[in-house]
Order: structure tokens, then C-alpha cells, then sequence
């Protein structure tokens, strides 16, 4: 055993005492530490005290450990992991804790956690959640960290059995004809702000965070070049600008002559709507492309959900078959890859790392592009 000397605010005179009592337990080392006395006498005290229940044959009982929580570690866990991921992934993770695995796993002691718990749980899950390896993969990341930390030995989540869902196909992606329609109703019926924005969505290929960042300085009008280099997230309901999704995912695409031109009437047109409301910008090529005006009368980049909001809404009032926002990028990618367009150039322009990651996933678009070159093929030998 021995006392040591710590510094603490809480004390008067800037330090505090600890007793530590060296063991092992399950052939490990699993000291006990006292903190908190005020006073050398305090931990003098408290030291005799476990001196004569040693001899006494009751001092493994006595300083026996308590079953942490899984609430706690994961405290403990969340503090160095916010540190490695961007401010915006850090809250996602937070809120995937704080929704569905803390509400289950929280007040459980982490060293009684069997598993057939995990099991249950994940099953559970299953029937409800989508992305159920993700919920998997984050429980685990705690019990992992208790791992490490000396407090279990095994990870219960490691002996669980994936349960298997049933997959229904849905295709996120439209035809040429789908989109063709969709936008001219949006042209129709829709302020241009939104013509615009679903033009660029579905002629470049972009990330809804990667769009939502854009500003008028990206755009080279005369070269018709767009910069991609910026993704915009969400945090504390802030909005923030962070780097894109990888190395890969900054790049300079080319855009066409007619999305160019759309472009230049919503920048004009912008410009003025801000001038009625007295905005006066420090610069407009520092201006987002894209914003809402708040209930405050503020300009503010779009908030997360403004394209699935106008999204759902146009597709339900028209019976049009469903997509997401994302599925923009996958119709983008779709239509080029059907046309003939080299992999690596798809790949490059929607900033994946290879052209082999484009053709996996979007395998379906080489098979509907393999049906028309051997039909192609076919027609070329009955002309000769």
C-alpha cells in the first residue's frame, strides 16, 4: 500500500490524497485506489483501515470492484473517440447511441452483459432497423474499449449471429424519361431556386452535403468548370463546413452549357431576391449558392432535410416513383455508365477511389448496358 499527493481545484490548498493497494485478480493486475482525503491523516486513516481487514482475511471483500455501467464506459469511450472523426460524424454517433443502444444496454453492468443479451438485442433491433451492422458495429466499439481497459475479458457482441432481412429491392434511381419529367414539373410549378438546384443535382453527380457547401466562387462560368473541395453538416443544429467524404472526393468536374446557363439566371436572380430583404453579402462569390431565408428573416445555407422536404412533396402531389436525394447521384451515375462513358472518368467525376468501386456499385447500369451493346452488336452484323 502506499498514499500519494495529487493536485485538485477542490482543495484550499491545491491538493488532495490517494491510497492505492496494490493486487491482481484473475492473474491480472487490478489495483484499488481511494481517493478524495483531504488530509495525509484522512489517507492514513483509510490505509489502516485495509491494513488490519487484510490481516483480517476481508480486504478482498471489501475493495471488491463495482460493475460499471455500460453507460459509463461508454462515457468514457465517447470522450477519446470525438477526438478522431469530424464534429458533425461525432454527433451522429452520439445520437445512434443515445436512440437506440444506450436506452437497452445503459443501466446493464458491463461485466454482466452476456452474449444472449446481444444476441436479443440485435434480433431485436433487426425488425425495425435498417443498417443493423452499424448499430452492431458501435455496441461493439464500447465493450472493445472495456476490453482495453482491463474490465472484461471477451466481447459478448463477437459470439452473436447476424439475423438475415429479407431483401426488397429498390431501385434509387431514375430513368431518362423519369427525370426528364420531374424537372419539367419542378421548371413549371416550382420556384427556380429549386429547378436549379435538382438540375445540378442530377447533371453532376454530387453529395447533398457536397451541394449544400457549394458557393458562387466553385463555379468558373466561363470554363464551366465546378469545384468540389467542401461538404456543409449539421452541428448542434449549426450549420458547419467540413472536408468531403475523402481524399478522392475533391475534385473539379465539368458542367454542361445548358446547366451553366440555369445556373448564371438563379445566380442573378438570387441576388436580387437578397437585395429586396437589405442582405448585403461581403462578397458574392462567397455566397452559398443555395440558402432559405429564416422565420427570423436570416439567410442561412439549407437546412439537412430542405431537399428530401420539396423531394417528397413533388413526388407525392405527382404519383412519381420514389427516390431519395441521393439517388440524383445514382441516376447520375446510371445514365453515364449505360451511355458508354469510361469507368474511370464516372468514377473520378463522382469522387469514388476507383473505377472498380463505380462498377460494383453500380453493376446494375453494366447490365443494362451490356443488353444494348450486344443488341448493338447484333444490328452491326445484320447490316453487313
Amino acid at each position: 500500500m502506499s498514499i500519494h499527493k495529487y493536485p485538485s481545484k477542490k482543495a484550499k490548498n491545491g491538493y488532495l490524497y490517494f491510497v492505492k493497494v496494490y493486487m491482481t485478480r484473475d492473474g491480472q493486475r487490478a489495483d484499488h485506489i481511494k481517493r478524495g482525503f483531504r488530509t495525509r491523516k484522512e489517507a492514513k486513516d483509510y490505509e489502516a483501515r485495509l491494513i488490519y481487514l487484510k490481516a483480517s482475511g476481508k480486504l478482498e471483500e471489501f475493495i471488491k470492484p463495482t460493475h460499471k455501467t455500460y453507460s459509463e464506459i461508454f462515457e468514457k469511450w465517447y470522450q477519446s473517440y470525438q477526438d478522431t472523426v469530424e464534429p458533425t460524424t461525432a454527433s451522429r454517433t452520439l445520437d445512434m447511441f443515445r436512440l437506440h443502444i444506450l436506452p437497452v444496454m445503459g443501466e446493464l453492468p458491463i461485466s454482466k452483459i452476456s452474449p444472449l443479451d446481444c444476441q436479443n438485442f440485435i434480433t431485436d433491433k433487426a425488425k425495425t432497423f435498417k443498417n443493423i451492422k452499424q448499430i452492431k458495429s458501435y455496441t461493439r466499439k464500447v465493450f472493445d474499449f472495456a476490453i482495453k481497459m482491463k474490465l472484461l475479458k471477451h466481447n459478448p457482441m463477437a459470439e452473436i449471429i447476424m439475423p438475415k432481412r429479407k431483401k426488397i429491392r429498390t431501385e434509387n434511381y431514375w430513368t431518362v424519361q423519369e427525370l426528364q419529367k420531374f424537372l419539367a414539373i419542378v421548371l413549371q410549378e416550382e420556384p427556380y431556386k429549386h429547378y436549379a438546384l435538382f438540375r445540378l443535382l442530377a447533371y453532376s453527380g454530387l453529395r447533398k452535403g457536397e451541394l449544400y457547401a457549394l458557393k458562387w466562387g466553385d463555379i468558373d462560368f466561363h470554363s464551366e468548370i465546378l469545384s468540389i473541395s467542401k461538404s456543409l453538416g449539421r452541428l448542434n443544429g449549426q450549420a458547419i463546413e467540413k472536408g468531403t467524404k475523402n481524399d478522392f472526393s475533391i475534385r473539379k468536374i465539368k458542367l454542361d452549357s445548358e446547366t451553366i446557363s440555369i445556373l448564371q439566371e438563379w445566380k442573378d436572380i438570387s441576388q436580387k431576391e437578397k437585395a429586396q430583404l437589405a442582405v448585403a453579402p461581403l462578397s458574392i462569390e462567397q455566397d452559398f449558392i443555395f440558402t432559405y431565408c429564416t422565420r427570423s428573416g436570416a439567410i442561412e445555407p439549407l437546412h439537412a432535410d430542405y431537399i428530401n422536404n420539396v423531394l417528397t412533396r413533388i413526388i407525392r402531389k405527382h404519383g412519381l416513383r420514389k427516390i431519395s436525394p441521393h439517388g440524383f447521384r445514382h441516376t447520375h451515375a446510371t445514365l453515364m455508365i449505360e451511355i458508354g462513358v469510361d469507368p474511370v472518368n464516372t468514377a473520378r467525376r463522382l469522387g469514388h477511389a476507383s473505377s472498380q468501386m463505380t462498377l460494383d456499385t453500380y453493376s446494375h447500369a453494366t447490365a443494362n448496358g451490356e443488353d444494348k451493346s450486344i443488341k448493338q452488336f447484333a444490328d452491326y452484323l445484320k447490316a453487313k
